[in-house]
């Protein structure tokens, strides 16, 4: 058994059983709450779990149709308007946004983690979400009816179109001329690396604190 300098044991073993496993959401769930523990040994992963599938539950009960679009509608209405999710905009940098167990307590978070919250919560509520790992704001993005919808979770759920996308990119590279949207503007993340740029995440957070042991713990995870 491999003993980490820095990371406690369980938090790294968790991380590294869900290597084989990131392809699902259950797998992605499972090494970004490992990532927590790492920060607070009273994080779980089945508490977190049953928070997600009560936020699940709260949506589907609302739904009395068997159509999508009222089930993202009542997504919407649970996340960002009666649970009041959003983004930081006063701590953006502070290491706990990047923290799920931390962004289901205290409801902000950076675009990577409360997309990641969309897109465990829809999953659960049998929608297939897709993460865009786009400059400056990750996002999340679903495909209704051939109509693709894409949701920008730091800005209470705001419903994006690529134009506007493209715009933010565009402003975030300080250019006003890049290539036209296509996959290499408008990247769909594998699960892996919503894994991996929320690392970084938390790497460029705890580097702003000059958290040096903190910033080893991560490190391992990243070697994996």
């Amino acid at each position: 058994m491999q003993k980490p300098l820095y990371c406690n044991q369980v938090a790294f073993d968790m991380f590294v059983s869900q290597i084989g496993c990131r392809e699902t959401n259950i797998g992605i769930c499972s090494a970004v709450t490992a990532i927590a523990m790492r920060f607070d040994r009273q994080v779980s992963l089945q508490l977190v779990a049953l928070e997600l599938g009560d936020i699940a539950k709260q949506v589907t009960k609302r739904v009395t149709s068997g159509s999508d679009r009222a089930l993202i509608a009542h997504l919407h209405q649970v996340l960002f308007e009666g649970l009041g999710f959003r983004g930081d905009t006063g701590n953006f940098y502070n290491p706990k946004n990047s923290l799920l167990p931390n962004v289901l307590e205290c409801k902000r978070g950076i675009p990577i983690t409360l997309a990641l919250l969309y897109k465990l919560v829809a999953g659960r509520c049998g929608l297939d979400v897709i993460g865009l790992n786009t400059a400056g704001y990750f996002l999340a993005r679903l495909t209704i009816d051939n109509e693709r919808m894409i949701v920008g979770g730091f800005f209470s759920g705001k419903l994006m179109s690529e134009s506007e996308v493209y715009s933010r990119i565009r402003k975030m590279m300080g250019r006003q001329k890049i290539p036209e949207i296509n996959s290499a503007v408008i990247e769909v993340a594998t699960r892996r690396q919503w894994v991996t740029r929320l690392l970084a995440n938390i790497i460029q957070a705890l580097s702003i604190q000059n958290r040096p042991e903190d910033i080893a713990a991560v490190m391992s995870c990243t070697m994996r």
